[in-house]
């Protein structure tokens, strides 16, 4: 990619260099030392690798930190408290990071449970609230298995593999610091082209794709292997939480005073 766009990747860099040199000198100022724009590496690595956490946002753990005022404090502190979490129990570490990867692509629903199961919108009746809860969850399953059929649609070429690079770059750090459903929606721009790069070719497309090559069938086999995978991941999911979404759509949902 750089050598086909040599010049606009050399000024994309400097402009990139140029933005961020100011905060950089800021916060290296600050802190006495060399220190980048973001300083919350620490409390995430805090909160994945808590012993009693799940590889996710927990409330009580995500305030142990949160007296330290000082930034880079923080971060240092929340590191060391994080690699001796995971010194204690290395074992840890892939299966926090197969939670992660799950909660990453997870369905979006823990706003809908903490406001409504705090009396915000007060009390709902079931069916209007099972009607709300689907217009929300369903647009995300939609794309991101439509996504995964359009992805093996795609012709290999310098800039499709950037975006598999932006993919496999921006989930990578999620799975082995810290993940929340939430964090998925900077993607879903993304998921959203691929998801019409389907819907614009339809199936023959994938037909197509199957009985071009061989390379083709193996890009259309994992996108099936990846939709199995997400069903699954959901079905664990909704099962998981079952007693608590039994409890929000009942009679007393709206005061059930789940936390965040």
């Amino acid at each position: 990619m750089i050598y086909l766009h040599r010049k606009k990747a050399i000024l994309a860099g400097i402009a990139f260099i140029l933005i961020l040199s100011p905060w950089v000198i800021r916060n290296s100022l600050l802190h006495k030392r060399l220190t980048g724009i973001e300083t919350s590496m620490g409390y995430n690595l805090y909160l994945g690798y808590y012993p009693q956490g799940n590889g996710s946002f927990i409330f009580g753990p995500s305030l142990d930190l949160l007296a330290i005022m000082d930034d880079a404090e923080r971060d240092e502190v929340g590191t060391q408290k994080a690699f001796g979490f995971i010194k204690a129990q290395p074992a840890r570490i892939v299966p926090l990071a197969i939670n992660r990867l799950g909660f990453f692509f997870g369905l979006e629903k823990r706003v809908l449970m903490y406001f409504y199961s705090n009396d915000l919108l007060g009390y709902i009746p079931a069916r209007i609230l099972f009607v709300v809860a689907f217009a929300l969850l369903l647009p995300f399953v939609i794309i991101s298995i439509s996504a995964l059929f359009g992805f093996s649609l795609l012709k290999w070429n310098p800039q499709t593999k950037l975006l598999g690079l932006l993919f496999f770059a921006y989930l990578l750090p999620h799975v082995f610091i810290l993940s929340e459903d939430r964090f998925h929606l900077a993607l879903i721009p993304y998921f959203s082209i691929l998801a019409a790069l389907l819907w614009t070719g339809g199936f023959g497309g994938i037909s197509a794709c199957w009985n071009g090559s061989l390379t083709g069938r193996v890009f259309v086999a994992l996108a099936v292997v990846g939709a199995i995978f997400l069903f699954l991941n959901w079905g664990f999911e909704l099962s998981r939480d079952a007693d608590k979404i039994a409890q929000l759509f009942g009679p007393n949902g709206n005061n059930s005073h789940f936390s965040y």
